[in-house]
């Protein structure tokens, strides 16, 4: 069972490593994104800030989602046909089952690149429940889906809608955890 496990760890190591090295701008762009906004927003105590948070954050938000119009439309190059992929979640049997590194990278490209969206929706809507980002969040990605369906560039699938709102909720999700932290630390 250890063996196994280590054989695991390993090959999660690698892929890790293949990913940072295959996507070391796009990680760089929103890592810097993400520690910038906390900074700025959160840690540093600027009055400036403080007092507009709000239209800051709508700014970012809005980088943000510019970003990942970019890094999703721009990238691609336009095919001859609509292709698309409605069986849901056929990269990831294709990333385990089959072995396929590649989807393994396109799965996590997909929730890491959503990250910051939800990461910034509680500060530039002041009040952002859950099921509200999870459909600001749904709604950006299905534009980008249809926008590659209709203009032939890449693939429609409802895998990378699953993932680019799975990975805006983890960011929902670790803001709340920390500003709930802070406040704590505050106390």
């Amino acid at each position: 069972m250890q063996e196994l496990f280590q054989e695991l760890l390993g090959k999660v190591i690698w892929f890790l490593k293949l990913y940072i090295i295959e996507y070391r701008y796009l990680i760089g762009f929103l890592v810097c994104f993400v520690f910038l906004y906390i900074l700025f927003m959160h840690w540093l105590n600027i009055r400036f800030f403080r007092i507009l948070r709000q239209p800051v954050s709508v700014v970012c938000l809005i980088v943000e989602i510019l970003a990942i119009a970019y890094f999703t439309l721009l990238f691609r190059e336009q095919g001859e046909s609509h292709t698309y992929e409605l069986e849901l979640l056929w990269s990831y049997k294709k990333w385990i089952l089959e072995s396929n590194v590649a989807y393994g990278i396109e799965i996590l490209n997909n929730i890491v690149l959503f990250f910051p969206l939800g990461f910034i929706l509680t500060d530039a809507f002041q009040k952002c429940p859950l099921w509200s980002a999870f459909l600001f969040a749904l709604a950006v990605s299905s534009c980008i889906e249809v926008s590659q369906l209709v203009f032939r560039i890449g693939l429609f699938e409802f895998d990378d809608i699953f993932n680019n709102v799975f990975g805006a909720i983890a960011g929902w999700c670790v803001f709340h955890v920390l500003r709930s932290m802070r406040r704590r630390r505050k106390e």
